[in-house]
């Protein structure tokens, strides 16, 4: 029994020291910073300002060769309160508690690929939420769908992901989402994009994401035209057991000059609140490669009583 158990243990100590070495590349490190300056005008109430860091974020990402087949990757990205305001929430007894903190998860994972796809695991954007591509031309800002269209903009935790190799255009994706509670239910959310040239088109389903019972389908499409032309289009359907409720958003943005983008968005919903819609105009001026400067209007309103509330803001962003 000895010798075997010694025999057994040179022969794994000769195997890892036969063992390929995997080299690691340093990761890389990245950033965004976007802040913009308020001014809120609300229906019947009084007026006010504010500095907002929006979706502002730190991370580290790379990628490094298993072997000839296999390619590993990892991320870890956190957000960042530029303006100082930066709150993270925990659920304490079933009660969610807002706290300050410096950091706040974003997406975070590890994973593997090759000619099989895609596999990995950790916190991040939905499937569905990720179908929307960049119909939401005033997406993290306040102007953003989630805010008026949508209810399932959403980056869960505990996710394991396959995403299948692109298909003569077509890429597969299906989420695990893992509730961790024996008496919840686990959830999912899954999508079909098709992408050739100018044209993009989805559609995605989440199941139970939003809760049991509710269920919810997503349908974008974006197309890019010649002279820097982009429309977009969304719409969605939400199903909180047996009532269903619909939104939609219709987005461009034209490329006016060398360093100015103008844009403008229409938003329709009943999901978040009954006759909610939302109309945005803005404008983008390019500074350099990673940095520009940016000015919206919005208006929005609700069938609740007094619920009109212009934005007035003006911003900056710079990415490294």
């Amino acid at each position: 029994m000895k010798k075997t158990a010694l025999f057994v243990a040179m022969a794994a100590a000769t195997t890892f020291a036969q063992a390929e070495t995997v080299e690691i590349p340093a990761p890389t490190f990245y950033g965004k910073m976007n802040v913009t300056q308020e001014f809120v005008q609300q229906e019947d109430a009084g007026n006010y300002s504010e500095l907002n860091s929006n979706a502002s974020r730190l991370g580290v990402k790379g990628n490094f060769a298993l072997n000839d087949e296999i390619t590993a990757f990892y991320q870890a990205e956190f957000q960042i309160g530029v303006d100082g305001d930066q709150t993270d929430k925990v659920n304490i007894d079933g009660e969610t508690v807002k706290y300050s903190s410096a950091f706040t998860k974003r997406n975070t994972f590890i994973g593997a690929k090759g000619s099989f796809g895609k596999v990995q695991a950790g916190i991040f954007d939905s499937a569905l939420k990720a179908s929307q591509k960049k119909v939401d031309v005033f997406n993290d800002l306040a102007a953003d769908i989630k805010n008026y269209v949508t209810n399932s903009d959403n980056r869960p935790s505990n996710v394991v992901r396959y995403q299948s190799p692109s298909l003569s255009g077509l890429v597969l994706t299906f989420d695990h989402i893992n509730s961790e509670d024996e008496t919840v239910a686990n959830s999912q959310s899954m999508s079909a994009a098709f992408t050739q040239d100018m044209v993009y088109v989805a559609v995605a389903h989440d199941i139970g994401v939003e809760g049991a019972g509710i269920d919810v389908t997503r349908v974008v499409g974006q197309l890019n035209l010649d002279g820097g032309i982009q429309l977009g289009a969304l719409w969605e359907t939400e199903d909180d057991n047996g009532e269903s409720n619909d939104g939609m958003m219709v987005s461009a943005a034209v490329k006016a000059a060398s360093k100015v983008t103008l844009k403008g968005q229409y938003a329709s919903s009943d999901i978040r609140s009954e006759g909610a819609t939302q109309i945005t105009l803005g404008a983008d001026y390019k500074l350099a490669k990673n940095a520009k400067v940016f000015g919206y209007v919005s208006d929005a309103e609700t069938d609740a009583d007094s619920s009109g509330v212009q934005v007035f803001a003006v911003g900056a962003e710079y990415k490294f």
